[in-house]
């Protein structure tokens, strides 16, 4: 969507912004269809559920006779079953599998290897087996030795019978009040229910719970690791699973009350109640009113409107909506108010519904469908930023297409020789950003452009996004096909969010937490994006080989995941509605280091994507 008739203004702008630490901010708007379809919607809570099938175990070894010892019992059926062991320092542990005769499994039932955890820049080695199926479930006894005090943790995969759903009952996870996760078998019956919680100065503490649903309420702000630990029975047999979620506490915000309406020639301006905290939130509504002439007054949806605000916290409607859906202005109201923290989507507040009349209003003229100013307003208002440019990184001015790499990588991921023309290579190796600090590095690092494209790996697609649709940059008068590009972007989030977190602080390797790819902070972010800033992303996703037999990108990510994966992400949380899917492939796997190369290497779709990119 290039704004034709401010090109100049908006490069001068923008340059000069960056420079002054100001941010040239969009004022988002979308038509009534994107309330109706539900795009720019929060999701329900029941889609925000984790779902696993597997078990993460503490394991806590204890001196015995000189020796460190551990087990457990696991449960063997006519299916394959799966364990990862996951000490914490390489080669700690020694195993066994032993039979309920207290003899040695048949080795020759037993399949062994070694795979790293290649999601997050480390090179570890974990050991795994896979052990085939029994003629009828038996319960064995899997024991864990070492010659020093090495804690850890076991993966167990005991098949998809029994699923375990977990999800949120808190849409606000606030700090200081109380968060709710409710947690349910599918093929088993719950019997008890505990919670591992780690809070963000790294205090571990414990919630149990006799019914069906754990709560606590977070003293600090910040991410919460949860580990749902859910125990039961079926047919008889002991049953355990875990599902891992990652839970951002954000502080409460001043609450917005009823804003102030000032309107001008050309807009109408909702001043909400000002913040005192110095902090940037999105703020959103849905603007509703009465069509003219109509008996029954029912209000219809005439547009809904964004913005990134400081504590001044004003949203602003183009008339024009109102021309265009001819509607009665004394009548309007406002439905579904939002905010959000800027960094971890969190809602702070959500408000059913505002009266905001106004009396008497100058209309706009008409117009047949929404203009480009209408969606974005013009280039011109700005907040400030504490946000400090990457030093260091330069990327001369031209119309040049950016290669951006994604979460914690250590390098670039694209093979820079299967593209070609007027490069910049995106750089912000080993960090943990959120979306909007990771769309301001972009911001930061093609300032000088005159303008440009992208093509992003992972989250570097859902950064350039968030850029494209909340700020003003060389983005918005880029000339080409195709102005973003996406090649395995967790759109709907992955649970490898909340596993890597907690693994990563395990095992001292990855980079942090990171809320915004948790499949609740995808759903908040996601409901931000409107269709026509989704109208200009190109998305690919990718998966393993599907042969015979067991497949995987990687064994330790597949067991966390649902089928089909590319070792971080699922194909059905890779989908971006109202956005361009470009299609499905397997044999591609989403870094190296996986059994199937990486997917930023596939020479054939950097070649279309490079022909294809705008500039």
């Amino acid at each position: 969507m290039p704004i034709k008739s401010t090109i100049a203004a908006l490069l001068v702008c923008t340059t000069s912004a960056i420079a002054q630490h100001q941010l040239p901010i969009k004022q988002v708007a979308a038509p009534p269809s994107d309330i109706l379809n539900g795009r720019v919607q929060l999701p329900e809570l029941s889609k925000l559920a984790e779902r696993s099938t597997s078990a993460l175990l503490p394991v806590k070894l204890e001196l015995n006779q000189g020796v460190w010892s551990w087990s457990t019992p696991i449960t063997l059926t006519d299916r394959p079953a799966r364990i990862v062991l996951l000490p914490e320092s390489p080669n700690a542990w020694g195993h066994q599998l032993i039979t309920p005769s207290a003899r040695l499994i048949d080795q020759s039932r037993i399949e062994q290897g070694t795979s790293p955890l290649a999601w997050i820049n480390q090179d570890r080695m974990f050991e795994h087996m896979t052990i085939q199926p029994t003629q009828a479930p038996a319960e064995y006894t899997l024991s864990i030795t070492s010659d020093h005090e090495a804690q850890g943790y076991i993966l167990l995969d005991h098949g998809p019978e029994v699923e375990l759903t977990s999800q949120p009952t808190t849409r606000s996870t606030l700090q200081n009040h109380p968060i709710s996760i409710k947690s349910s078998f599918n093929n088993a019956t719950l019997t008890n229910l505990r919670a591992e919680i780690r809070s963000p100065s790294g205090f571990i503490f414990n919630e149990q719970s006799n019914t069906d649903t754990i709560t606590f309420v977070p003293q600090e702000a910040g991410p919460y690791s949860v580990r749902i630990i859910a125990t039961g029975t079926q047919d008889q047999q002991p049953v355990v699973r875990t599902t891992q979620h990652l839970i951002d506490a954000a502080p409460e915000a001043m609450p917005l009350k009823q804003p102030t309406l000032v309107a001008d020639n050309a807009a109408i301006r909702f001043q909400f109640t000002p913040d005192n905290a110095n902090r940037h939130t999105i703020l959103a509504a849905e603007v509703w009113a009465a069509e003219w002439g109509m008996q029954d007054d029912q209000p219809v949806p005439v547009a809904w409107i964004s913005s990134i605000v400081d504590n001044t916290r004003t949203l602003t409607l183009d008339k024009r909506w109102i021309t265009q859906a001819q509607v009665d202005p004394s009548t309007i109201e406002l439905r579904n108010i939002r905010l959000h923290d800027i960094d971890t989507f969190v809602p702070l507040e959500i408000i059913d519904r505002i009266q905001t009349p106004i009396a008497e209003l100058k209309l706009s003229e008409s117009t047949t469908a929404p203009n480009e100013t209408m969606l974005t307003g013009s280039p011109g208002p700005t907040i400030t930023s504490q946000h400090i440019p990457t030093a260091g990184v330069t990327n001369g001015p031209g119309h040049r297409l950016m290669l951006v790499h994604g979460y914690c990588t250590d390098a670039t991921p694209f093979t820079i020789s299967h593209f070609s023309g007027d490069l910049a290579l995106f750089e912000d190796f080993e960090q943990s950003r959120s979306h909007n600090t990771f769309a301001l590095e972009m911001l930061n690092q093609a300032a000088p452009m005159k303008s440009f494209g992208v093509v992003g790996h992972s989250q570097g697609g859902m950064a350039a996004l968030h850029l494209y649709t909340y700020y003003w940059s060389g983005l918005d008068w880029a000339r080409g096909n195709r102005l973003i590009q996406s090649v395995g972007a967790p759109y709907q989030g992955t649970a490898l969010a909340g596993n890597a977190a907690i693994l990563g602080d395990i095992f001292g390797f990855g980079c942090g937490e990171n809320p915004d790819m948790t499949y609740t902070g995808a759903a908040n972010w996601v409901s931000l994006i409107p269709t026509w800033a989704r109208d200009d992303v190109y998305y690919y996703t990718t998966s393993f080989e599907d042969g015979f037999g067991f497949d995987y990108c990687n064994i330790i990510t597949d067991i966390l995941l649902s089928d089909p994966d590319d070792g971080v992400i699922e194909r059905s949380a890779g989908q971006l509605p109202g956005a361009n899917n470009m299609g499905h492939l397997e044999g591609w796997c989403h870094t190296a280091d996986m059994r199937d190369p990486g997917q930023c290497t596939d020479q054939s779709r950097n070649a279309i994507m490079n022909q294809e990119a705008k500039r």
